[in-house]
């Protein structure tokens, strides 16, 4: 016979309808936990005042004793004091006698103060003042009767009844005591009990609130389970609508930026300025990249770090050579990973020694400048994680940029420097005289420094170039520039005036050290020869004449016409001379 089968076990609801099911608890016990929070609010409230109260009760109860004490002391004081003056008739301890009476019916009229809400202890306080005044009183009237007959004073003390009031005074002061310590003891147990009271009501209601608030908190919990899924759904779909309109909007923020960069870029005046903007764009549109911008030197054989950005996650070096980067070899961009097997250049940080290259996620980006095929520098970049292909897109745009800034600066500095110097031999014009011995006069003016100028001429240049061909003297007017730009100092001026003249300006240099320095440029030039078309010509000589401003009145002008005008004097005394044109003729004769 077949055996029956098991009963099948109830299935459980579903716990949707669990939770409709504790729903319509939820507010009542609320309303519940709420109270029980309320009540130990207020009790604990209750509670405070009451310790309070007891607080001031105690405090109380220890004045009292503190006041039974002084009042004691200040007896006391009074008494020692009579008697040391009793003894030895020291003035000091008269006055210090008179002076502590006062403290004596202070203290026990506050001690009467003190006790007026207990009227037994008020009663004892007044029998305590009593007590101190008869005290007091027999004390001074051994103190009188001393002042009178000091014999009979002695006599009168051994017979005085002041020891048997002293103790009185005690015994009325102990009792008092006494009393006060014992409501305090019964104070404290009682403080002790409400505490203990209001402690385990507020345990219990925190706990019942507590309990209460946690299921609560579950029933929400559950309930608020089933929702989170689809909140977390819709949340995801929103993140990457969000994440998508910030792409956007990061793109639109980036040709904002890179077209306001650009057109900061067309202001800058010194390469230094455009580097250093480069710098700030690229960490700010791109900050969590690191590197550097390079600039090739003239020579086209080094290349210099000329800004910083962001943090490097690949050092580079500061100096580097042109052979040293692919991208300056091959003229365009080049990247390099290590997982990705690439060719790291050779001005970046190895890794380390056994460390793993293949999980290295780190990465290199280097972009020549390049401008009508010319290397102008690099821009070197690094950075933990790989960039995105805008990424790219946006650092190639800010170098080709930067590379026609550079071009443009570069040639604008060229043609300053055409502007400001002479090409034949490389010294300042007069252009460049003209506007800077204003400014270095009034420099000197200004701190009481003298400036000296020398005008300097090639003696018998015209019968030179009449000889041996204009070729034959621009290359003399280039040696005299060349020992001029060797002998002057990086704060001198040295300029071409015109023709085969030249000025020389020495700020802070007094007539003394002027001299000094024309003699040794008149030497150098008159034991210097020129080698043209393999002939030797010279030596040359030249004459020199001096100015020297020591006030605050004279002109550029006319210290150009003083060390003029001493030229020509040294032209006029012969030749191949220096003339210090602050010295009157005679006397330089």
């Amino acid at each position: 016979m077949a055996q029956p089968s098991p009963p099948a076990s109830p299935t459980p609801p579903p716990p949707s309808r669990l939770v409709s099911r504790y729903r319509a608890y939820r507010l009542p016990a609320f309303v519940l936990a709420a109270t029980l929070l309320a009540a130990v609010g207020v009790a604990t409230v209750a509670g405070l005042r009451s310790f309070a109260n007891s607080a001031e009760w105690v405090e109380h109860s220890y004045q009292v004793i503190a006041e039974i004490e002084s009042t004691l002391a200040a007896t006391r004081t009074v008494e020692s004091s009579a008697r040391g003056y009793r003894l030895t008739d020291r003035p000091s301890l008269h006055a210090e006698y008179l002076t502590s009476i006062p403290a004596a019916l202070s203290h026990s009229s506050a001690l009467i103060a003190l006790t007026r809400d207990n009227p037994r202890q008020n009663r004892l306080a007044r029998d305590v003042e009593r007590r101190v005044r008869q005290r007091l009183a027999e004390i001074d009237r051994l103190l009188e009767m001393h002042m009178r007959d000091p014999q009979q004073a002695r006599l009168s003390s051994q017979t005085s009844h002041g020891a048997e009031q002293m103790r009185a005074l005690t015994a009325v002061a102990d009792a008092m005591r006494e009393y006060e310590r014992a409501l305090l003891s019964a104070r404290d147990a009682r403080t002790e009990r409400n505490a203990t009271l209001l402690t385990a009501l507020v345990i219990g209601g925190l706990l019942l609130a507590l309990g209460l608030l946690a299921l609560l908190m579950l029933n929400l919990w559950q309930e608020n389970k089933r929702s989170r899924a689809l909140e977390r759904e819709s949340r995801q779909a929103l993140a990457e609508l969000e994440a998508s309109a910030a792409e956007r909007q990061r793109l639109t923020e980036r040709h904002r930026s890179l077209s306001h960069y650009a057109g900061l870029l067309q202001s800058c005046q010194t390469l230094q300025e455009a580097m250093d903007m480069t710098a700030h764009a690229i960490a700010d549109l791109i900050p969590e990249f690191g590197g550097r911008c390079y600039i090739l030197r003239a020579s086209q054989n080094l290349a210099e770090t000329a800004a910083r950005f962001g943090r490097e996650a690949i050092a580079s070096a500061d100096l580097l050579h042109p052979d040293d980067c692919w991208a300056l070899r091959r003229g365009r961009i080049h990247r390099s990973q290590a997982h990705d097997g690439g060719v790291r250049c050779a001005h970046l940080a190895r890794a380390e020694a056994g460390a793993d290259s293949g999980g290295d996620p780190r990465w290199s980006l280097c972009v020549p400048l390049m401008a009508q095929n010319t290397s102008l520098g690099l821009l070197c970049l690094s950075g933990e994680r790989p960039p995105r292909e805008a990424d790219l897109a946006l650092i190639q745009s800010i170098a080709e940029q930067l590379s026609l800034a550079v071009v443009n600066l570069q040639l604008r500095e060229t043609l300053r420097v055409q502007s400001l110097r002479d090409p034949l031999t490389g010294l300042f014009n007069r252009r460049y005289l003209e506007e800077n011995l204003q400014r270095e006069l009034l420099r000197c003016q200004r701190r009481k420094l003298p400036l000296s100028v020398l005008m300097l001429d090639v003696d018998h240049f015209k019968r030179f170039n009449d000889t041996h061909g204009h070729a034959a003297g621009d290359a003399l007017l280039a040696r005299v520039g060349q020992l001029l730009q060797e002998l002057v100092r990086n704060e001198d001026i040295a300029c071409r005036y015109g023709g085969e003249e030249f000025t020389v300006v020495l700020p802070e240099a007094d007539a003394a050290t002027a001299m000094q320095r024309a003699e040794q440029i008149r030497a150098a030039i008159a034991a210097t020869t020129i080698v043209h078309l393999r002939q030797t010509f010279g030596p040359a000589t030249c004459s020199i004449g001096l100015a020297t401003s020591v006030g605050d009145r004279e002109t550029p002008q006319q210290l150009l016409q003083a060390a003029d005008a001493a030229l020509y004097r040294a032209k006029a005394e012969g030749r191949d001379r220096v003339v210090d044109g602050n010295k009157p003729a005679a006397a330089d004769a």
